[in-house]
């Protein structure tokens, strides 16, 4: 079972801007949160289901197109509020962000190794927010069903929550109940910006749904992230998710603040 989000600024040097969003059409027969929210855990496989999950594996690759590049991703999660993203980017090198359960990190060539801090830390530790479909009243809290939109031509119900000031909208398919897009508002050197996540081509594995095909956008920056595998249950070892040894690691405010956005599950 994924985390509700993954850390999606993983190019230190990339700047969001804000992005084109719609605004919920008001709906008459809109459902209740409760509704929704049992709906998504249903269409992923189920209470139950999700509940055996102790771990999750993930390998594919990972591409930004506007740069050329791309290269391979490991995302590891587990039980414990754990997870680690890994990638490999031609031309620049490893990016690694992790949350052990306590702590957060990041690690790549332009910014070095650092803490997580403030809303960073924060986002992150939302991030890494085992079964999250489970909890998600808890990791956002007020949200509330906004009303309909449309994403490529079918019904969707928008939830929304705010939280440190930031606004944070799911859409879940109306028909599916699956999560389809995530919007998070996050800090730019020009004030508020929005990234818009989508989540595509879910596959049935061990009995639970998993987004094969994730997608970022935004009027400056894109990348999109395509699963090969993915494998539940694989035994972690918790140093995984450790920060790394090294040199004294920089403050969080030397580097430029990374963001998170929901994503699979």
């Amino acid at each position: 079972m994924k985390p509700i989000a993954v850390s999606f600024l993983l190019i230190a040097s990339a700047t969001f801007a804000v992005a084109q969003t719609s605004t919920p059409a008001a709906s008459p027969a809109t459902p209740a949160l409760d509704e929704v929210l049992a709906h998504y855990v249903q269409a992923l496989g189920g209470k139950a289901a999700l509940e055996k999950l102790t771990s999750t594996t993930d390998k594919g690759t990972f591409e930004v197109p506007d740069f050329g590049a791309s290269g391979p991703c490991e995302v590891y999660a587990k039980t414990g509020d754990k997870t680690l993203t890994s990638i490999e980017i031609s031309g620049y090198g490893t990016v690694r962000r992790g949350y052990d359960g306590a702590a957060g990190w990041s690690d790549d060539p332009q910014g070095g190794l650092r803490d997580l801090a403030g809303d960073e830390l924060a986002d992150m530790r939302r991030s890494a927010a085992w079964n999250s479909p489970l909890r998600l009243k808890d990791l956002y809290p007020g949200i509330a069903v906004k009303g309909a939109d449309k994403l490529n031509g079918r019904d969707a119900w928008v939830l929304e929550a705010t939280i440190a000031d930031m606004k944070h909208r799911l859409y879940f398919d109306a028909d599916t109940g699956l999560l389809v897009r995530g919007d998070q508002e996050v800090k730019t050197p020009d004030g508020k910006g929005t990234g818009v996540m989508y989540f595509a081509d879910y596959k049935p594995v061990d009995g639970v749904q998993e987004a094969f095909t994730l997608t970022y956008s935004s009027p400056q920056l894109s990348w999109n992230m395509k699963l090969a595998e993915v494998k539940h249950n694989e035994p972690i070892d918790d140093a995984k998710f450790a920060k790394p040894a090294g040199d004294t690691p920089k403050p969080a405010e030397a580097a430029p603040k990374a963001a998170d956005t929901p994503a699979k599950q």
